[in-house]
């Protein structure tokens, strides 16, 4: 008693917990900073509390926690800790303006990748971004504050105290962790991921969504309620009534199958009034013998290797939200187009006029069983377009025909290309050098727009380049070619000069700036474009993960349980994955649980994939194997 009679609770209160109340203050201005990062509007700021804003404040106390049982100096860890936090904050917005999703923790295996990318960029000073860093000046203030309280101390505590601060911290990340995320009852729910990243980032927060992203990076594909083998096994038989066109009767009949993924190939006719010099599609949009429409990518204004997976492998990103595939899948035995297309005779070969190290692709690919990859040192032609540093569709194509031809010629051949001429930025070239210019007003993005609708009408050119090489190897061989070609993503300035009137609703509009043109031609007459064109939806959309189905449809090859449910799918629910609604045949949106019978085929969908590639499942192989 005499003891805590002696205690000096003033020197107490202003040297050990006035500076620790200090450091949770700069937990709620870097959880701010995060928030603001993200692009989260004021409803769901204000949602987030009183729960989920004070639990993020206090995960980012965790930091400073950490740091000052290290350091020992509440103003050296708030500092560092602050500092941390507006750092991460400024590489999310970045990444969220040019990559169209949150950072997330799989980023760090995509450094490199990242690095090159935003090499190509003029990142903008924006309002957010000066807010963002403005906010350091406060926790500055408090971090001198903190020294200041402390003058006078001993410089250098003994091994009692650092024990005490150091199980004190301890004790405090872990109730944090224990009550917020990890115990058997948790402020934020365990499990939030859905269809859109946002849900879980907007709703609980940044940091809260992250902590759920690291979760699932040791099991990063997420089991669907109430999932069990013998269900997805019934589900494939929902496509029984199915009726494929008719096959070939021998694989030396099979066409060669050519897959494009398009670099930011997108129509802005979707989202806003150009008012174009000069029509900047002609080819594409009236292709002769074709089926024309817009597949829906997993992301908006960025993510090309999630298109990638998706277009390869059919497989959805909505059971895979916090990873990058090609980084963190293990893609060996995966199914595949590839593993599809050899498995019926064909060679197969992949190729990117860029870096093998891009999104891993260079043992990716091979994973997935090409059996010969192409990279940047081997397009020779180098051709340019003014000053930006990528070959060009055109030059990339004549170089991927030299590659084509050399395949061999006893088997039915896969091509895949991966294409780069309109990749991002779009400030590189003198105004001079644009061949397409748009009379609508969009302030900052004008000179964007201009340089982006040059590229991408250079890249409709360069379809028509290709598509006449194919007819004249038709004429010349009788080889028959079918080749479809879908763009990627949006730009990432989309969002800025979108016209929310162009839809109805958010969700709508969102699907609008995921919606990426396609087309399936072939050199030889195509008799099924019927099957492959909506008769109610004008755009004629569906997921990235029908596109290779309906191609293979169009070949008249063979097809799985897996792509026939995709195909029958469609007639149904053509988009599933996009957003938080699901869209129906005549392109209208509606909430999951409006309709149970749209929902039992997104439902059945999703059952089949984790039958697919989920870590709890029993794959049943025949599911995705081509019918006998």
């Amino acid at each position: 008693m005499q003891h805590l009679k002696n205690f000096n609770w003033k020197k107490f209160l202003l040297q050990g917990v006035l500076p620790c109340l200090l450091a949770v203050a700069v937990g709620f201005i870097s959880r701010y900073q995060l928030e603001l990062s993200d692009g989260v509007t004021e409803s769901f700021l204000q949602l987030q509390w009183p729960l989920y804003a004070p639990l993020n404040a206090l995960t980012a106390f965790c930091l400073t926690l950490i740091l000052f049982a290290l350091l020992g100096k509440w103003s050296r860890a708030t500092g560092i800790s602050g500092a941390v936090f507006t750092l991460i904050a400024l590489i999310n917005y970045y990444t969220r303006d040019l990559h169209g999703s949150a950072l997330m923790p799989q980023d760090i295996l995509n450094l490199g990748t990242a690095a090159e990318v935003m090499g190509s960029y003029t990142l903008k000073i924006t309002q957010d971004v000066v807010k963002i860093v403005l906010l350091y000046l406060p926790i500055l203030a408090i971090v001198f504050v903190q020294a200041q309280l402390v003058k006078g101390a001993p410089k250098r505590a003994g091994w009692k105290a650092r024990g005490v601060r150091a199980a004190g911290s301890a004790l405090g990340v872990f109730l944090v962790m224990f009550f917020g995320y990890f115990g058997p009852v948790t402020i934020k729910p365990k499990t939030t991921y859905g269809w859109a990243w946002q849900n879980t980032y907007y709703t609980y927060g940044y940091l809260a969504g992250t902590i759920e992203a690291t979760s699932l990076m040791a099991d990063p594909v997420i089991e669907p309620e109430n999932y069990n083998d013998a269900a997805a096994v019934n589900t494939a038989r929902k496509a029984d009534d199915y009726i494929a066109p008719a096959s070939p009767e021998s694989a030396e009949d099979y066409p060669d199958i050519v897959l494009i993924l398009s670099e930011s190939f997108y129509d802005f006719d979707l989202v806003t009034d150009l008012q174009a010099d000069t029509d900047i599609m002609p080819v594409t949009k009236n292709l002769p013998n074709s089926v024309y429409g817009h597949t829906i990518s997993p992301h908006v204004g960025g993510g090309t290797n999630s298109t990638e997976y998706e277009m390869l492998t059919s497989n959805s990103l909505i059971l895979m939200p916090s990873i990058t595939p090609f980084n963190w899948l293990n893609l060996y035995n995966a199914n595949s187009v590839v593993s599809y297309l050899k498995g019926l005779g064909y060679s197969t070969m992949a190729a990117h006029p860029y870096t093998n190290s891009n999104y891993r692709r260079d043992s990716a690919w091979l994973a997935l069983g090409f059996d010969e990859t192409h990279f940047q040192s081997d397009f020779t032609t180098q051709e340019t377009y003014g000053d930006r540093p990528y070959q060009t569709d055109s030059a990339t194509y004549r170089d991927w025909e030299t590659m084509y031809e050399a395949m061999p010629e006893d088997k039915p051949r896969f091509s895949f290309l991966v294409s780069i001429q309109s990749h991002g930025d779009y400030d590189m070239n003198d105004a001079s050098l644009d061949i397409v210019h748009a009379a609508t007003d969009y302030g900052d993005y004008d000179a964007l727009m201009d340089e982006y609708l040059s590229c991408i009408k250079k890249t409709d050119a360069a379809v028509q380049e290709l598509c006449d090489y194919f007819t004249a190897q038709y004429e010349k061989t009788g080889r028959k070619v079918i080749v479809a070609m879908a763009g990627d993503h949006a730009p990432s300035f989309v969002g800025h000069v979108a016209d929310p009137s162009f839809a109805e609703t958010d969700n709508e509009l969102q699907i609008l700036e995921r919606s990426t043109p396609f087309f399936i031609w072939a050199n030889y007459p195509l008799e099924h474009t019927a099957a492959a064109t909506s008769t109610t939806d004008p755009l004629n959309r569906m997921d990235m993960v029908m596109l290779t189905p309906t191609l293979l449809q169009q070949a008249g090859l063979p097809l799985s349980d897996y792509y026939e449910y995709l195909l029958e799918m469609k007639h149904n629910t053509p988009v599933v994955t996009a957003a938080n609604d699901y869209m129906k045949v005549d392109g209208s949106t509606a909430e999951y649980g409006a309709d149970l019978a749209l929902d039992e085929w997104a439902k059945g969908y999703l059952m089949l994939e984790y039958n697919n590639i989920g870590a709890h499942a029993k794959r049943d192989q025949s599911i995705f194997d081509p019918a006998e």
